[in-house]
């Protein structure tokens, strides 16, 4: 461990030596002293949380060597573990092999046959970087105390950008009435990314709803109201609707799963709350302008016919990963001088060479063909193959596990669910902050479908956690 501290201090020397950054000094060091008390669990929390929050508008400088400092510890720490002993790996399902070649072929035969074919190698590259950081993670799970540490890193991650959503919202000369003002822009803190900041929201609530099932003290679930309340003040700010469904939708599995009445309730009351902000004039007015009604769907039906456009046109290779900003100016539906081409235009500008279809199934249909749709149909079939064989495998086991494995299912859910109105979340890219979180899920319904189960007491089976 001294070896291990002596690395993070010489690592994190360039931080607090950069200009702008000496106020980091402080949190610098009281991580490397609690990193010496609480050892290589918590050293792991901070690269998580480090990961998920020092992204995006935060200066580049300090993102790299922040990651360069993740990533060494990953590295050591993995090492430290298994060293080059290849037979102690943590095994993955086939299925999930059998994924990851599917992948690999399609980027390169969509590739080869391309107009663009190296337009895609700096995806290909920090693709294959994240599912190696990806199985890191996965490789150190080898209890469920490990993934609760991973989800309560989550839960952090969740505060922090609720905190950054309060605290913008409040300096930028908002209040209270421009909750529901036409003229407010959504607030995206760190990420520059809104989608990628609530994607953390998505997972965190099931998580929540977990805890609140399995405490019976009253003042552990009074402390998780009041974290459910404050998550939900930064949903709010972040005025993401497909958030909101994928929580409702995440809601809705694990009432289904664990209690069917309270299923039923749940869908019950949100049939009367849509109701009421229907038929009621004022709340119609409020939750139009919280939820962006008057925007429709946000220019998506464009990105989704233009997508389709070049499906049609591309129908069994695709245009090739990279090359859908290129193509994308071919498929536009109205002149270049109006509204919407101009916005469209400034989107071929910021998006370099990523897909904006708004649509995971469209973007990999439309970038790599027919094995791009096979490969991306695949990846939620594996998931839920595996993720529903873990729940009857543990259905009849401890109530804790099982209800904890009904919250990284219904999560993960979620996140798939989303990907029909975002590409982002399950492959985007590589992007660590934005896919590694299912990831993350995903690893944990492995590690529980691959653990043997082990022997409990009736009486274990029927409690809970004080």
């Amino acid at each position: 461990m001294g070896l291990l501290i002596g690395i993070s201090i010489l690592l994190s020397l360039p931080v607090v030596l950069i200009g702008n950054s000496i106020a980091l000094a402080i949190p610098i060091v009281l991580v490397i002293l609690l990193s010496v008390l609480f050892g290589e669990r918590f050293i792991l929390a901070i690269v998580l949380i480090t990961l998920f929050t020092l992204v995006g508008e935060l200066d580049r400088t300090l993102r790299t060597i922040v990651q360069l400092v993740d990533f060494t510890f990953l590295g050591i720490f993995f090492l430290k573990r298994y060293g080059l002993d290849f037979e102690s790996y943590s095994k993955i399902p086939k299925s999930i092999i059998y994924f990851l070649i599917l992948y690999a072929l399609a980027f390169i035969i969509s590739s080869a046959m391309s107009k663009y074919p190296f337009y895609g190698i700096d995806i290909f590259a920090k693709q294959a970087a994240f599912f190696i950081i990806a199985y890191i993670f996965y490789s150190f799970i080898k209890s469920e105390t490990d993934i609760k540490d991973y989800f309560i890193s989550i839960l952090i991650v969740t505060s922090i950008y609720t905190l950054l959503f309060i605290i913008t919202f409040i300096s930028e000369g908002y209040d209270l009435i421009s909750l529901v003002s036409t003229s407010r822009v959504r607030i995206t803190a760190l990420t520059g990314n809104i989608e990628a900041a609530t994607n953390f929201f998505v997972i965190s609530f099931p998580i929540l709803i977990y805890y609140l099932i399995i405490k019976v003290n009253s003042v552990v679930k009074k402390g998780i109201w009041v974290i459910i309340f404050y998550s939900f003040i930064g949903l709010v700010l972040a005025m993401s609707r497909s958030a909101i469904l994928g929580i409702a939708v995440s809601t809705a599995i694990m009432f289904y799963l664990i209690n069917r009445k309270k299923f039923f309730q749940f869908i019950f009351f949100l049939i009367v709350v849509v109701l009421i902000f229907i038929l009621v004039g004022p709340l119609n007015d409020i939750i139009t302008q919280l939820l962006r009604l008057e925007e429709g769907l946000s220019v998506r039906d464009y990105l989704w016919l233009m997508t389709m456009n070049i499906i049609k046109d591309h129908l069994i290779f695709g245009i090739g990963p990279g090359a859908y900003p290129y193509e994308l100016i071919n498929y536009y539906p109205f002149m270049l001088n109006e509204y919407y081409g101009k916005v469209f235009l400034y989107f071929a500008d910021t998006s370099l060479n990523l897909n904006l279809a708004h649509n995971i199934f469209l973007v990999f249909f439309s970038d790599m063909g027919l094995l791009g749709l096979a490969t991306i149909l695949m990846l939620p079939y594996v998931y839920f193959r595996i993720g529903i064989k873990t729940l009857f495998k543990y259905k009849n086991e401890s109530k804790e596990s099982y209800y904890f494995i009904i919250a990284l299912f219904a999560a993960g859910t979620s996140v798939i669910f989303r990907n029909v109105f975002n590409s982002i979340g399950l492959l985007y890219i590589g992007g660590i902050h934005t896919d590694l979180p299912f990831w993350l899920i995903f690893s944990s319904l492995i590690y529980y479908y691959r653990r043997p189960l082990v022997k409990i007491s009736s009486n274990e089976n029927n409690s809970v956690e004080n």
